[in-house]
């Protein structure tokens, strides 16, 4: 019964996953129609809370973010930022799981309530 009892706690310690950390990643973005370059740093205000930084590049241009909301739970992270790209305003919102080094996911974007282009994001901390 104890060897069980190790057995399910060594498991439980590998299947763990450490929490998303202050850090800068970088990588990069492909979607429906391009891709590019994706940068995003994590900062901590010092009470615990991680405060965003967002940008990335397409066809050569940065395209800085404004960060509307950020949730991370534990290895699991949700940032909306809204954009400026050739004079419209959009808006994404990125989903994310840590896993090792690599911090990646899915986005979407929209223009309002309409759809624009969706895709996936890979970076690895720096």
């Amino acid at each position: 019964m104890r060897a069980f009892a190790v057995l399910l706690l060594a498991l439980g310690a590998l299947n763990a996953q450490n929490p998303i950390s202050p850090g800068t990643y970088k990588g990069t973005w492909t979607g429906s129609q391009s891709g590019g370059d994706f940068h995003l740093t994590l900062k901590s205000d010092g009470n615990g809370v991680l405060a965003a930084e967002v940008g990335f590049t397409l066809e050569g241009q940065e395209i800085p973010g404004k960060i509307t909301s950020i949730k991370v739970d534990g290895a699991s992270i949700t940032i909306a930022y809204e954009f400026d790209l050739q004079g419209n305003k959009l808006q994404s919102v990125t989903e994310g799981k840590l896993k090792g080094k690599s911090l990646e996911g899915t986005y979407k974007t929209t223009a309002g309530d309409t759809p624009v282009d969706e895709g996936t994001w890979k970076t690895t901390a720096q």
